[in-house]
């Protein structure tokens, strides 16, 4: 049963991926220890956040939307947004970004995918 259950969860990914590349997005897929926080983060484009298992919340303006495994949350251009990990055991997720609107500058200054406020502050000063 449990292998049943891993490789429908890979298939889900391979789809989810699969429509990522059909759409124009990158992505970066994520494996993160329980309670793990990304503060901070900042959607220079539109992006897509997709809990791959449960337990995944996002927090815009102090308040945390819990999300459904393979549900996706849209975050606006130019939004700030937490990522919060309150799963049993490994938490998963995919993040995926507009490219063509993403600046050349700051797909360098991007770790695992993401682009926290400072780091697009630092490209931007003058």
């Amino acid at each position: 049963m449990l292998l049943a259950e891993l490789s429908h969860l890979e298939q889900q990914k391979q789809e989810l991926q699969a429509s990522f590349r059909e759409r124009g997005y990158a992505f970066h897929h994520q494996i993160d220890t329980p309670g793990r926080i990304w503060r901070n983060l900042f959607a220079e484009a539109e992006e897509i956040f997709v809990a791959l298992t449960p337990g995944m919340s996002i927090g815009i303006n102090g308040q945390f939307i819990n999300l459904e495994p393979f549900e996706e949350f849209f975050i606006t251009a130019g939004q700030n947004y937490d990522i919060v990990g309150r799963c049993p055991d490994e938490c998963q997720w995919m993040h995926a970004y507009d490219l063509a609107e993403v600046d050349v500058r700051s797909r360098l200054m991007r770790k695992s995918g993401l682009l926290s406020i400072d780091d697009y502050n630092f490209i931007n000063e003058e």
